[in-house]
């Protein structure tokens, strides 16, 4: 218990919080009182014991909120066949790219498209076919992934998918 006094406010922690001085064992001058106004530790823990609740509701506030703005941008992994086409995402080459500290400004954020071999959805895995020259392993993660699609003919009759 923290009785000291504070050099600004003249008072101890225990007569900002409680307006009175905390007694351990009551005085002599309290005992003969009949009506006792002494603060008591039993007081004084059961007004810890509110504190910490509220500081418990505050935090479970705060941490239902974060989930919220966690999972609005959170979106469920696309599934993927086998010999379905996907793009792979390029941010770890970039990052090898920015390291030897050249940009990146023309650097594509995807590239392929790579048929998709081997589906593990239960674990969001996938196995691309990779071009030899590609030093990436072909295991990737679903977020890793963008579908590609085939074009359409009738849309853009003189495109022709590479």
């Amino acid at each position: 218990m923290n009785n000291s006094i504070n050099a600004t406010t003249e008072k101890s922690l225990t007569e900002l919080v409680f307006r009175a001085t905390l007694h351990q064992f009551p005085s002599p001058e309290d005992l003969a009182k009949p009506i006792q106004d002494a603060t008591t530790i039993s007081d004084y823990l059961q007004q810890i014991q509110a504190n910490v609740a509220i500081a418990r509701d505050c935090h479970t506030t705060t941490k239902t909120k974060q989930t919220t703005y966690a999972n609005r941008k959170c979106h469920p992994d696309l599934k993927y066949k086998v010999e379905d086409k996907a793009y792979l995402e390029t941010k770890d080459s970039r990052l090898s790219v920015k390291q030897k500290e050249r940009s990146t400004k023309f650097y594509s954020h995807y590239v392929g498209p790579f048929e998709i071999y081997k589906s593990q959805p239960e674990t969001s895995n996938y196995m691309l076919k990779l071009l030899l020259k590609c030093q990436i392993h072909p295991k990737v993660y679903a977020h890793d992934l963008k579908p590609a699609y085939d074009n359409d003919l009738t849309l853009f009759p003189g495109c022709v998918a590479p």
